[in-house]
């Protein structure tokens, strides 16, 4: 039975799923659309699978699965033995506790930012609705210091979870394209180490298929 991942191809958070699977190599999955305008993530019978009404949601026989990051971790887990190896030895217990370090400063200090940010000057926009210039400013002031951060980082190793691409590469791709999007590129393109990268991770072939559906 193929997996089926409910959500939104355009999504950032559906999309590191497609991302994983494209890396691994897997082929036998369904993307089920969610029709988002008119409310089925609202809908009793979804808030059954996924209570807090977001996407994506992964259904694979008995288990229901949601949250992208631990979606695209199982998928990493479950196809081990095939395509792009993305998770450390769990043997090695160095290799682990830097992958989790790595996986945090992505959640903890970069998601936030990079998401409100593209929310209000990208996707508010797209709606018609013209962001708060202060917060805007907030905001950018303190990716910038987060990018700035993370470009003393990539100037000791070529990815973000270490020398080797990683699901922590894959974490960071969504929001990272979405900033070119927003017409804030700058914040990558201004720093050598974070363009270095970002020249790495999308020009893997898995990115330039996926990138095509993932534009507006």
């Amino acid at each position: 039975m193929p997996l089926n991942l409910i959500g939104l191809e355009k999504s950032s958070c559906t999309m590191r799923v497609l991302i994983a699977l494209a890396e691994k190599g897997v082929t036998d999955y369904k993307l089920t659309p969610l029709d988002y305008k008119g409310g089925e993530h609202k809908k009793s019978s979804y808030i059954a699978k996924q209570p807090f009404g977001a996407f994506p949601l992964l259904e694979d026989d008995r288990l229901t699965l949601f949250e992208s990051r631990a979606i695209a971790r199982y998928v990493a887990a479950k196809y081990a033995g095939q395509g792009t190896k993305l998770l450390p030895d769990p043997k090695d217990l160095n290799a682990c506790a830097l992958f989790e370090q790595w996986i945090s400063v992505e959640t903890a200090g970069f998601d936030y930012y990079a998401s409100m940010l593209v929310g209000l000057t990208y996707y508010g926009r797209m709606n018609g609705q013209e962001p708060d210039q202060k917060t805007v400013d907030d905001l950018t002031t303190k990716l910038t210091a987060k990018m700035d951060v993370l470009d003393g980082i990539l100037a000791k190793q070529h990815f973000m979870g270490g020398n080797e691409f990683s699901l922590v590469d894959i974490f960071y791709i969504p929001a990272t394209a979405r900033f070119f999007d927003a017409n804030i590129g700058h914040l990558v393109d201004d720093r050598p180490n974070v363009k270095a990268w970002w020249e790495r991770v999308s020009t893997r072939e898995s990115w330039k298929k996926l990138s095509k559906v993932y534009a507006f």
